[in-house]
């Protein structure tokens, strides 16, 4: 399986002088499958900055630090390149066996995690 730096740079927007973002995946991609959603994400979807993948989050601000963090990896295509992450210091991990986009297709799952978060 190719790196990140070179499927980002496959995707990159080169042809319209914009190589810093990348185009989005289809929403099919992301493992939406019903036409309804599709529609909605199609109007929805666009490029975003290649950093964002590739650039570690830094937590610098002492008030920041102390907020309780959490990661939830979306699993259904396999095991997520995060997976490292399972224990950074103090960050809780969650797994939803769904694809990247639960909040689309499986909302109450989704949901059920983020409110197993408010304890």
């Amino acid at each position: 399986m190719p790196g990140l730096e070179t499927i980002y740079k496959e995707r990159a927007l080169k042809e319209q002088g914009r190589e810093w973002l990348v185009a989005s995946y289809s929403p099919e991609e992301f493992g939406v499958t019903n036409p309804d959603d599709i529609n909605w994400m199609m109007a929805r979807l666009s490029p975003m900055p290649w950093h964002t993948h590739d650039q570690p989050i830094r937590i610098t601000n002492p008030e920041a630090i102390r907020l309780p963090k959490s990661y939830i990896s979306c699993t259904e295509f396999g095991e997520s390149q995060f997976k490292a992450l399972r224990s950074p210091a103090g960050w809780d991990y969650y797994e939803l066996m769904k694809g990247h986009d639960a909040m689309i297709t499986v909302p109450t799952e989704l949901a059920q995690v983020l409110k197993a978060l408010d304890k």
